[in-house]
């Protein structure tokens, strides 16, 4: 796919660092599959990922979770 944001690039499969915060809890994804531009880095993430990242971490706001580092893995 043609990157949408530099419009120079093509995306291609690879992995993205993704942070969330929300209130008192802040965690740190590593290893979420995504699609990156060739050209300007740009990640993208799908739906699916999306949402098991958010509710990864509604479940860890729950819990009382303040800070915390996970390594991506699907539902």
């Amino acid at each position: 796919m043609i990157c949408p944001i530099c419009r120079c690039g093509n995306t291609r499969p690879g992995f993205a660092s993704v942070t969330l915060e929300r209130d008192s809890t802040t965690l740190l994804f590593k290893d979420v599959p995504a699609q990156v531009c060739d050209n300007c880095g740009e990640e993208f993430i799908d739906e699916t990922a999306s949402a098991n990242l958010l509710h990864t971490a509604e479940t860890a706001a729950r819990e009382g979770v303040q800070v915390e580092l996970r390594r991506y893995a699907a539902a």
